[in-house]
């Protein structure tokens, strides 16, 4: 089964499929773990609680990594000005 980036990047070339990368700007709840350095149970619980900027799609929470990146520079600035 073709995931979603592989479906919308589909290219038909001499009876060949071929596919395209795109860069993603959304993330995981397992990415984002590992991006931050939390474990996925604290990333899970920070969602909860709304402590950290997320999108549900369904069932599904996924992060723009544009977001994550802001939201980190917001924690560090906010701690270096006490």
């Amino acid at each position: 089964m073709m995931n979603f980036e592989e479906v919308i990047n589909k290219k038909h070339d001499g009876g060949v499929m071929k596919y395209s990368s795109v860069e993603r700007s959304t993330i995981t709840v397992k990415e984002v773990a590992k991006y931050i350095g939390i474990s996925h149970d604290m990333v899970y619980k920070m969602v909860r609680q709304r402590q950290i900027p997320h999108i549900r799609i369904g069932s599904r929470i996924i992060f723009k990594k544009d977001s994550i990146d802001a939201w980190l520079d917001e924690l560090e600035d906010s701690v270096s000005n006490i």
